[in-house]
């Protein structure tokens, strides 16, 4: 039981005193920047995508 208690004091200790949150205008500036990269990157893939079916159609309809 000790064990245990010292544990959960353990990660408690962690959580609120080493870790380094990020500020909050950081946060929603990160996850603004995720969020249209990963628009752009699908859009891209996307394109990519049908560049190669329309190639493999072309290549194979011969």
């Amino acid at each position: 039981m000790i064990k245990k208690n010292n544990f959960f004091l353990e990660i408690y200790s962690e959580f609120f005193h080493n870790i380094s949150w990020p500020k909050w205008r950081d946060l929603k500036y990160l996850t603004i920047l995720v969020f249209f990269f990963s628009i752009f990157l699908s859009i891209f893939l996307y394109s990519v995508d049908n560049i190669f079916i329309f190639l493999i159609k072309k290549i194979f309809s011969i």
